[in-house]
């Protein structure tokens, strides 16, 4: 018996599989294909057959697409008519609109943050630092990724104010789509410690202009090295040469 767990979109389409997995939820079904589209497993552009994505998870169609809608609702899923779903693709432009909104967003949440804290925010704050503090020795990519989201959204949630955290909610999966991304490039772990240390620090001191501050250039210098890494793939792309044949031998 070929074991499907684990593989790849394009294995469970090209080959009729019987599925033996338990029968799941849509909402489990949809938690996991999110992972695969963050995680880059199933790359922008991959087609989201409901067929073949049926068996491999065990359920029925109807529930694939009930999974499927919910994604293009979190904006990592695109649907077209008569072509079907499939994984949307980040453009520059809405790259460059992400980054910005961040930029307004979650540099007034670290004020709000500030301004608004609490004591039992405050420990809270502490743990999940240390937590952090702890990791940054670990070579568990995933894990970094999870932390550094639950640090934003700490912050953000206690901004205590329910439109930034509305809006913020919107883009939730298609950040970290580009911290899958981030996380890679050299030195971003280990910068992004100090920048989410130093807005920490400003945030538990009650400096509410000092946390909007550096929340603001962490976001900055996360969107200069993303650009940079990416201008640095499509230029080895571009330059790679095109081979046509073997050689000649003289």
């Amino acid at each position: 018996m070929v074991r499907e767990e684990g593989l790849g979109l394009e294995t469970a389409i090209g080959r009729e599989v019987r599925s033996e997995v338990v029968p799941q939820k849509a909402e489990s079904v949809c938690e996991q294909i999110r992972k695969k589209i963050i995680r880059g497993e199933y790359p922008p552009g991959s087609p989201l057959s409901e067929i073949p994505l049926s068996r491999k998870y065990g359920v029925t169609r109807a529930r694939i697409r009930q999974a499927l809608q919910k994604l293009e609702e979190e904006s990592l899923v695109e649907r077209f008519p008569y072509r079907g779903a499939f994984v949307k693709s980040i453009t520059p432009k809405e790259l460059q609109e992400i980054f910005e909104m961040r930029e307004a967003l979650e540099s007034m949440a670290a004020r709000l943050a500030a301004r608004r804290r609490d004591e039992e925010r405050l420990k809270a704050l502490q743990l999940l630092f240390e937590r952090y503090r702890k990791s940054s020795a670990s070579s568990y990519l995933q894990e970094k990724i999870g932390i550094g989201e639950r640090l934003h959204q700490f912050i953000v949630e206690s901004s205590k104010n329910g439109k930034i955290i509305e809006a913020m909610q919107r883009l939730r999966f298609p950040i970290m789509r580009i911290w899958e991304v981030g996380f890679r490039i050299p030195d971003r772990i280990q910068n992004a410690f100090r920048e989410h240390l130093a807005i920490l620090r400003a945030i538990a001191e009650g400096k509410e202009a000092l946390a909007e501050r550096m929340m603001r250039e962490h976001i900055t210098n996360a969107f200069k090295d993303y650009i940079q890494v990416t201008m640095l793939q499509e230029a080895g792309r571009a330059n790679s040469p095109k081979r046509k044949g073997r050689p000649r031998r003289r």
